[in-house]
């Protein structure tokens, strides 16, 4: 029984199962059938932090993660081996009549200086976000979620891999002299859509602000935490787009590809615990938090 309003921590039974409650005729050995089928398709949860319930990092899966990390490590692998003699179908110059009304605009745009400032603010956000994470929940709760915000990238890195080899869109500096031949020749010249980059950044900083507002659901911090990822990840952006690296449309589609991932990836990973109302004799009302070790 529950103090008013007053929250309990309570495990949740043993033999609790998802399925439905059987007929009355069923026989006992068809029932433990079910209660077999049902204990063999769950999945294999990895509970992060069984002595603090009330603050448990995202739910891990082995059936989910693993492979999430390996397809995405694969497929973002992709650009490895294309073959280095493989130029764009256009180099080493490209025409503008080729683009559209908004992505000629930055057309033979080329800045190293500016590529490297989108590098330090990938590199930013990703140590910005564990950061974060580690100081508001502490070491191992922290890298768990931490696991979960990296799914999320690598998942954004791997699409753009894969769209980028499909698409084999000259980039901005191809339709310019300002590059190098060097570059303007290289594999890499024909992969502009869409940015791995604005795909990344804004992978983390949504998965970010998805954690956070499960920790701190009411919290105004929150806000801060969409102004500043948003802030940086945008930047990348721009800073591709200045560098010559990407069109507008190439940062806008990694952004929207970014952003849906940050949301689906921590989606598929729920919490071990659950809250629900409890009552008892006297008019005593309160909640029970359930927790499944």
């Amino acid at each position: 029984m529950a103090d008013k309003d007053a929250p309990a921590v309570a495990p949740a039974p043993a033999d609790s199962s998802p399925i439905a409650l059987p007929s009355a005729g069923a026989s006992p050995e068809k029932v433990e059938d079910a209660k077999s089928t049902a204990k063999a398709a769950k999945l294999t949860p990895l509970v992060p932090s069984p002595r603090n319930p009330l603050r448990p990092a995202f739910q891990l899966y082995a059936e989910i993660d693993l492979p999430i990390l390996g397809i995405g490590l694969v497929f973002e692998s992709a650009r490895l081996f294309r073959p280095q003699s493989q130029k764009a179908f256009c180099a080493p110059l490209c025409p503008t009549s080729d683009l559209n009304a908004l992505d000629r605009t930055t057309a033979g745009y080329w800045s190293p200086g500016w590529q490297t400032a989108s590098d330090y603010g990938l590199y930013a956000i990703g140590l910005g976000a564990a950061t974060l994470l580690f100081v508001d929940e502490g070491l191992w709760p922290g890298l768990n979620d931490a696991v979960v915000i990296a799914e999320s990238g690598l998942a954004a890195t791997a699409a753009a891999s894969v769209m980028t080899l499909a698409a084999g869109r000259p980039r901005p500096f191809l339709y310019g002299t300002k590059a190098p031949l060097s570059e303007r020749n290289g594999a890499d010249a024909g992969l502009s859509f869409l940015s791995s980059h604005a795909a990344v950044s804004f992978a983390i900083a949504t998965s970010t602000l998805v954690a956070m507002r499960r920790l701190h659901p009411h919290s105004r911090a929150n806000w801060i935490v969409l102004g500043v990822g948003g802030a940086i990840a945008s930047f990348v952006a721009t800073a591709r787009v200045l560098g010559g690296m990407h069109f507008i449309s190439d940062v806008v589609g990694g952004a929207v590809v970014g952003s849906s991932l940050g949301v689906i990836i921590p989606s598929l990973h729920g919490s071990p615990v659950s809250i629900v109302p409890v009552a008892g004799d006297g008019g005593q009302r309160g909640i029970a938090v359930s927790a499944r070790f």
